[in-house]
């Protein structure tokens, strides 16, 4: 019980992160590069942060995006509209339906790893 307090009083009195990386460099530099190096330090981990929510939130308009063609598709086999009209039976609908809505799943899956694979910066 006493080391779990320990180890929670250690987490709270410790700096962020950011703030740890930058302190052994503050210690060794004159007084302007100090500030330079936390507003660096502070940028990019506001630029990563920035990075990884709209990642997200471009992955989930996606998904969005897919699963409401998947929804219109659906309706439109019910109702024997669009490319389903001149289906002579349901069977043939219902197989076009499926080839359709592959589709629509393999182009979302392509897409889900264009957004996992890393950002290509320029070698210099």
């Amino acid at each position: 019980m006493a080391s779990a307090e320990r180890r929670t009083q250690d987490q709270s009195t410790r700096p962020p992160s950011r703030a740890r990386t930058a302190s052994p460099q503050l210690t060794e530099s004159p007084k302007q590069l100090q500030w330079i190096t936390v507003g660096t330090s502070f940028s990019v981990g506001l630029a990563a942060g920035f990075t990884g929510y709209f990642k997200f939130r471009e992955r989930s308009f996606y998904l969005q995006q897919t699963a409401d063609s998947i929804e219109e598709e659906y309706d439109a086999v019910n109702l024997k509209v669009g490319r389903y009209k001149s289906s002579a039976d349901d069977e043939a609908a219902l197989l076009e339906f499926t080839e359709r809505v592959e589709t629509l799943k393999n182009d979302q899956r392509k897409r889900q790893q264009q957004l996992d694979q890393p950002t290509e910066t320029p070698e210099g």
